[in-house]
């Protein structure tokens, strides 16, 4: 039979165990915090690097060319549409949908007269501000 005294040691070195196998626990939790906090802070600055929004767009097209909600066709820089003979195209205003933050010009403001095949050009500027496209439209009447 044991005496109190190795009852005791026992006890104290059991304890000292748990205490010792507890804070092994805790140390390991932190350790993994601060690895998840490194790798989630690495896979930030991965994503901020790809998106760099400071970078301008060079898109310069006209996506859309409409006229009382008929769509024009849109070849290359060519805008067209036909209208049946007798038609009157001396006052069209189109709605144009350009790519996203390019803008777009004309030599005048609408509505714009294509009669006797006159044409007219607008002139689509990228968000750089640098590149541009001269897309020309005209009505055909026949």
């Amino acid at each position: 039979m044991k005496n109190q005294i190795q009852i005791a040691s026992e006890a104290k070195n059991s304890n000292r165990a748990s205490t010792l196998a507890h804070e092994t626990r805790k140390s390991m939790k932190k350790a993994i915090f601060f690895v998840a906090i490194i790798i989630f802070s690495v896979i930030v600055c991965i994503v901020a690097s790809c998106n760099n929004s400071d970078e301008k767009s060079s898109e310069c097209d006209i996506l859309s060319f409409t006229v009382n909600g008929v769509p024009w066709n849109i070849e290359g820089l060519n805008i067209t549409e036909i209208y049946p003979k007798g038609t009157n195209v001396s006052s069209l205003t189109p709605v144009i949908e350009v790519s996203k933050g390019a803008t777009w010009t004309s030599p005048s403001n609408p509505p714009y007269d294509f009669s006797d095949g006159k044409t007219i050009e607008f002139v689509v500027t990228a968000e750089d501000g640098k590149t541009s496209k001269k897309y020309t439209a005209k009505a055909i009447v026949e």
